[in-house]
């Protein structure tokens, strides 16, 4: 059974970083248990501020003192960040969920109208140009008579939508933008993503000032989950894979990226990683606040 620290003794003569730690410590752990449980005793905790008194410690203890409060409020400050990230990423989930789902039952339809429109042609005169004229003039008859509104126009992939024209139309060449709405879900995620990758940031930079950790093993396991959000968001994989589909599209010149609703939708969607990246200029403004805060006179 090991025998456990006397912390009273130990106290004396301590580095005030160490002395820090521990009266940090006991905080986050009485906040995790919601004051059920510490890791000092009111006796040991006095022992601490005696001998930094007595080593005229207490100075350099109020400064840990004043940076450990302010972590804890960026710790806030973090989760409201990312419950706008989550919120922000939720719409867009469900924005690309339409999509999906009005795009597939546009093709069901299409395949339809193909194949009401090539009734009574063979495969072999289907081959033939002036057949195949026949067969798009009357799918797109067909099409118009069973035009859908509503949410097929609000979901579609393109504004304006591809879908105006002939099904079969071998010569189609996309000359519309990407969905406006998706456009804006997009660029309003990458905004929330980046505003909590701020806030991450200045966390880091205050406790780089402080020289020590100042938030508990529970709040940076908080932290980690939240940042693999926004790592998952950054990488577009999964769900959020179609998005790419515009930025290879204009690589091959099929997508016209002028007068774009979001100017710099494409950009970002080809690099997430230097667009969800602070600046040079974006971090030494987000110092700048952090230090205001420090600096800042009670009132």
């Amino acid at each position: 059974m090991k025998k456990p620290l006397n912390i009273k003794a130990l106290a004396k003569g301590m580095r005030v970083e160490d002395k820090a730690k521990l009266l940090f410590a006991d905080r986050n752990k009485r906040a995790e248990t919601s004051g059920k449980e510490g890791l000092l005793t009111p006796e040991e905790e006095k022992a601490l501020i005696e001998d930094a008194q007595d080593l005229h410690q207490i100075r350099k203890l109020n400064s840990l003192n004043r940076l450990y409060n302010i972590a804890c409020m960026m710790f806030l400050d973090m989760q409201t960040a990312c419950l706008n990230f989550r919120l922000a990423e939720g719409v867009l989930t469900r924005i690309l969920t339409g999509m999906i789902l009005v795009g597939e039952a546009d093709d069901a339809m299409g395949q339809v109208i193909y194949e009401m429109a090539s009734k009574g042609y063979s495969e072999k005169q289907l081959d033939e140009k002036e057949v195949q004229k026949k067969v798009d003039k009357k799918a797109s008859g067909l099409r118009s008579r069973y035009k859908r509104g509503g949410l097929s126009k609000i979901f579609d992939y393109f504004e304006p939508s591809l879908r105006e024209d002939s099904y079969f139309s071998v010569n189609k060449q996309i000359k519309s933008q990407p969905n406006k709405l998706l456009q804006k879900a997009f660029m309003r995620t990458l905004r929330d993503a980046k505003a909590y990758k701020k806030q991450v940031y200045q966390w880091k930079y205050i406790e780089s000032k402080a020289g020590i950790d100042l938030l508990g093993d529970r709040e940076r396991k908080i932290i980690d989950g939240y940042t693999k959000d926004v790592d998952d968001f950054i990488k577009l994989d999964g769900h959020l894979r179609l998005i790419k589909m515009y930025a290879e599209f204009t690589d091959k010149g099929l997508l016209k990226i002028k007068k774009l609703e979001e100017p710099r939708y494409i950009s970002a969607v080809k690099d997430m990683e230097k667009a969800c990246r602070l600046t040079k200029k974006e971090k030494t403004k987000a110092e700048s606040e952090i230090e205001d805060v420090i600096h800042k006179k009670h009132d």
